[in-house]
């Protein structure tokens, strides 16, 4: 006679599967205590096997233990290291995340540009915030090169870079830019291909 799942309990916890949670139901039903608890501790040992991507899996036994009990519809008395876990466990919410709210100034840099540039106000030295804005441009620029292969306009990264800061930075932009600390490595490399090229300077027809 087959068994279909529509006559099956239900999966409590699905990662481990029909076998484990049918055994763990066989052993609820051992009616001595000490020959249960005997059939719990191999049956984790086996769920342990079961789990090689868990380097350490005793670290996870606990863990183990309270699906067993869960799985078990906390019916399994057996002794065990561990307390049975509160029967409530799995309906209780994580606690909620408390997201900023502060509105971003400029949405298509994103939050973490943001931060980048006001931790950079705080470095009391100009040539730390140099350092942190130099590699701002930089990334900004390796973000807008995924979707635009034009340049991008160096300029109006810095201009958005001092509105963000609200002109509170000490960097020197037109010493950077002269230096070409601001450019990103595939224009370094591009400007050093184009300084090497040599010109051959053409025959004069006699």
């Amino acid at each position: 006679m087959h068994e279909y799942n529509a006559n099956r309990n239900p999966l409590i916890l699905k990662e481990y599967g029909r076998n484990i949670q049918k055994l763990v139901e066989h052993v609820c039903t051992i009616k001595d205590k000490e020959t249960r608890t005997k059939y719990a501790h191999a049956l984790l040992e086996l769920i342990m096997r079961l789990t090689p991507h868990i380097k350490n899996a005793v670290e996870y036994s606990r863990k183990f233990w309270d699906d067993m009990f869960i799985m078990s519809g906390y019916s399994l008395d057996v002794e065990s290291p561990y307390p049975m876990p509160e029967e409530n466990l799995l309906a209780k919410k994580p606690p909620r995340l408390a997201y900023k709210t502060q509105p971003i100034k400029l949405k298509h840099y994103g939050r973490n540009v943001e931060l980048l540039i006001e931790k950079a106000i705080t470095l009391e030295s100009q040539e730390q915030q140099e350092q942190v804005i130099s590699n701002v441009v930089k990334l900004i620029k390796m973000l807008n090169s995924g979707w635009n292969n034009d340049n991008t306009d160096e300029d109006r990264i810095i201009e958005n870079i001092k509105k963000i800061a609200r002109d509170k930075l000490l960097v020197d932009f037109e010493k950077l830019k002269a230096q070409s600390i601001l450019d990103s490595p595939r224009e370094r490399g591009r400007n050093n291909k184009t300084s090497r090229r040599i010109t051959i300077p053409q025959r004069r027809k006699s």
